[in-house]
């Protein structure tokens, strides 16, 4: 349960009778246009003081009050108001015993203050799969007409220069009957607006019956922060319990303090810190976390995959953060680091799999950067602290990255890279064991002993390991070369590096219309004192040249008469736009030198613009023209983009006048004189299609068909549609095919997820993902909200299916406060299912 921003802002407004979250503003406007009628009035010439009593009304701007009697002093600027006090400002409703407010200073105090404001409810379990009435565009099940009450025994609003809201006796519930079924108590409260709020000896009561009590709880006003409880169900865990209490250390820190408790794995506890300033950017800076368990039972296997042991203490330590030099503002030269110690390969997957799915090998850096207008220098060191990843160590590198900047006034363009340093290449425990494991089946058996393996993994290993697709025949000339690799990973392999390369550009504008850019560049890599070479080479160095052209042009029309008010048309354009992309490389590298720096396997086209190929060692010559069309079609509107879920975003400034595109698409291919990955003469075709005709519907596709046969010849298709049915429903459907990759098995996987708000007390969502290569239901998920008066009730269940006969299961119970308590737990039981169409 969590005790959020809205509550207390409830309170700021309340206690300061505002809609502004400070004291002052209610009555700034006294001096000037207070009006005081009621049925008999007196004035003390002496004192200043008017007194008036019997059905008073006081106005003032847009804030009226009555009361049976109030006084005003002329002088001292006091407005005292007594006898059953009723103010109305913005649709809202106050009563109390009394209220004083001084016009001058800005103080403000009141007795007995009651008041109500509309409550809305939007709880989810993020990364579960299990949504309290919310759904993956973000709708959720939303109660405009209840309403969120408060009373205060006493309080004080401080001067307007303090800005300081003081309170006792408050009391907090959205039940609004005589005897609210709960209701939070809170015996001292002190805000700051837009600061933090300050609550002491706090008490939840069930009916009154009080069943959870905090001492003291410091509370920002810009945070997600509170407590929160989680229980709940999940195969790998058993029955659990995930507690969390946020709050502020001073005026820097924010900490989520975690305490946990799983059936089947233990107790879990830990400590979230966050740095206040790094708030926007709280996913790279700012960020310790500390997390261990005793974990019960760590040999627990919920996949297929190999189980490699582990400890019973497991734990992980993650510091990210950003330092300014010399500090403490923003500056041009600032250090970073990215520290991650796990405990062992399998802890993302057993506790925090939404980092596994994301990053389970994350890296360990410490990085000093220097920022200009004409460059970017970065001195690294990149090391080793979890020994069951292989990981590539920079000890150090110093790379200077120079930005696409124009040389004088040639109209001639410079951009261009330096890195040197040492690199190396270190293997995990886990991996240095199954490849001694491969290379002594080889070395005993040869082929026949590769392929009868006893766990049936070591003919696709050494397939990979030299290089060639999964599909292929294994034969020994690949058994030779993969041992070669073996023995070059197991020497673990290294070297010292040098690599530059710059490029010339000129930018041209032929007639008005044609756009042509030739380049130029030339470079080299140098590789010194190399280890783990299969051919036994020590020194290498290879010189780089390449040059290239760019040609593009556009042509448009307008049919500004077009009106389709369905489908968001107001005119339209259409621009068409082929553009050629030729780029030559020779880059020649020797066998000998051990690649780490190299390519992943991918579906997508690599880069030919040699300043964007970063995997270095990997650099091989080419020749290739990528030739292509854009189509575009835009129209006029009042915003310039939108995601499909009813969300967009525009320009103010420009007004209804912007223009938005329509739909697009990008088809181009390869022609290859040398394809340095596949030898192939022609690249699948690609084609790159969106349509977003209204913010509530969106359509997006990424196509690839083979133009020839051979290696590197497959078919891709990855197609999704979004589309809010109406306020209350919303649908995605994906699908995502791929066949006959060399190195990816062949998939066609469906993906579907369906909200809807059935009305405004029921709330229902769905996840599925469907692989039809083998009809498997891999993932389902079926969720339910039910809004109970002052709580809303959550079921949720979810299955997935690992393959093998192994499932994975999980349900999710919970009955939530409105408005300020709500659950957020990552259990992670919501996959991505990948590729354009998925959700991170």
């Amino acid at each position: 349960m969590i005790f959020p921003k809205f509550c207390v802002t409830v309170l700021v407004c309340a206690l300061a009778v505002s809609g502004a979250a400070s004291g002052q503003s209610l009555l700034d406007s006294l001096t000037s246009d207070l009006n005081i009628r009621g049925l008999t009035t007196t004035m003390d010439p002496e004192t200043g003081v008017a007194t008036v009593t019997g059905d008073v009304h006081i106005h003032y701007g847009d804030v009226e009050m009555r009361c049976g009697s109030a006084q005003y002093n002329q002088s001292t600027g006091e407005v005292i108001a007594k006898d059953g006090v009723t103010i109305w400002r913005d649709g809202m409703l106050y009563h109390g015993d009394s209220i004083t407010y001084n016009s001058i200073t800005g103080e403000m105090s009141g007795r007995n203050v009651i008041t109500g404001i509309g409550a809305g409810i939007q709880q989810s379990i993020a990364g579960t799969g299990i949504v309290a009435g919310g759904g993956p565009t973000g709708g959720s099940l939303r109660r405009t007409s209840g309403m969120f009450f408060f009373k205060a025994e006493e309080f004080h609003s401080s001067s307007k220069l303090e800005n300081r809201i003081d309170a006792t006796g408050v009391t907090l519930t959205s039940h609004d009957v005589a005897d609210p079924n709960y209701h939070v108590a809170v015996k001292e409260l002190t805000v700051y607006p837009d600061d933090k709020a300050i609550l002491k000896d706090l008490k939840m009561y069930a009916g009154k019956t009080p069943f959870f009590w905090m001492p003291k709880i410091t509370k920002s006003l810009d945070e997600d922060s509170g407590i929160r409880i989680g229980p709940g169900f999940q195969s790998r865990w058993g029955a659990f319990l995930l507690t969390q209490m946020a709050v502020v250390h001073g005026d820097h820190t924010f900490a989520k303090y975690k305490f946990d408790l799983r059936s089947k794995r233990g107790v879990g506890a830990g400590v979230d810190f966050f740095s206040v300033r790094h708030t926007a950017n709280r996913q790279n800076f700012g960020t310790l976390k500390l997390y261990g368990v005793n974990d019960t039972a760590p040999t627990t296997n919920a996949t297929t995959a190999i189980r490699y042991p582990v400890p019973n203490y497991r734990y992980r330590v993650n510091f990210q953060h950003r330092i300014y030099l010399p500090g403490p503002d923003v500056s041009t030269w600032y250090l970073d680091f990215d520290i991650n110690k796990i405990s062992d390969i399998h802890f993302y997957e057993d506790f925090f799999f939404n980092d596994y799915r994301t990053n389970r090998e994350p890296d360990n850096q410490i990085s000093l950067i220097h920022t200009n207008e004409a460059y970017v220098a970065t001195l690294m060191a990149k090391f080793k602290l979890n020994n069951f990843y292989r990981t590539t160590t920079r000890l150090p590198e110093l790379s200077i990255d120079f930005t696409r900047r124009p040389l004088w006034n040639t109209g001639v363009y410079h951009q261009g890279t330096i890195t040197a340093g040492i690199i190396g290449e270190l293997v995990g425990q886990q991996e240095r064991d199954e490849l001694i494991r491969l290379q002594t089946l080889a070395n005993a058996g040869g082929l026949p002993g590769v392929l009868n393996d006893p766990l049936g993994t070591a003919a696709t290993s050494f397939l990979g390991l030299a290089g060639q697709p999964r599909t292929a025949a294994l034969t020994p000339a690949d058994i030779t070369q993969g041992l070669g690799t073996i023995s070059s990973r197991l020497a673990q392999p290294g070297y010292a590096r040098f690599h530059t390369y710059h490029e010339l550009l000129y930018p041209k504008t032929f007639m008005g219309w044609l756009n042509v850019t030739p380049r130029i560049g030339a470079g080299m890599t140098s590789y010194n004192g190399i280890v783990g070479s299969v051919t036994g080479l020590k020194n290498y160095t290879r010189g780089i040249f390449s040059f290239g052209l760019d040609v593009s042009f556009k042509l448009s029309k307008n049919w500004s008469d077009v009106q389709v008010p369905a489908l968001g048309l107001d005119g339209i354009r259409h621009v068409f736009q082929p553009y050629v992309n030729y780029s030559y490389l020779d880059a020649a590298q020797n066998a000998g030198v051990p690649a780490i720096d190299r390519l992943s396997t991918t579906t997508r086209p690599r880069s030919i613009d040699v300043p964007l190929f970063t995997a270095i060692d990997s650099l091989r010559s080419w020749n290739v023209a990528r030739v292509g069309f854009r189509n575009l079609l835009q129209t006029r509107r009042d915003y310039i983009s939108s995601n499909g879920y009813g969300n967009f975003w525009g320009t103010p400034d420009e007004g209804d006048n912007q223009t938005y595109t329509w739909a697009g698409m990008n088809t181009y291919v390869n022609i290859f004189g040398q394809d340095p990955e596949y030898g192939r003469s022609l690249s699948n075709v690609y084609n790159e299609l969106f349509w977003s005709p209204v913010p509530w519907a969106t359509m997006k596709s990424d196509l690839q068909l083979p133009l020839t046969s051979g290696v590197g010849s497959f078919t891709e298709a990855n197609n999704s549609v979004i589309w809010m049915l109406s306020k209350a429903t919303s649908l995605e459907l994906g699908h995502q095919y791929i066949y006959d990759h060399p190195f990816y098995r062949n998939s066609s996987l469906v993906y579907t997820r369906f909200y809807a708000r059935l009305n405004e007390n029921y709330g229902f969502n769905t996840y599925h993902i469907y692989e039809a290569a083998n009809g498997v239901l891999q993932f389902q998920s079926y969720n339910f909200s039910k809004d109970l008066s002052s709580w809303v009730a959550s079921f949720g269940l979810m299955s997935r299916n690992n393959g093998n006969g192994v499932s994975d299961f999980g349900l999710l119970l919970s009955f939530t406060l409105k408005d300020f308590p709500k659950f957020n737990f990552d259990l992670d039981m919501d996959p991505n299912p990948g590729g354009r169409g998925g959700r991170q």
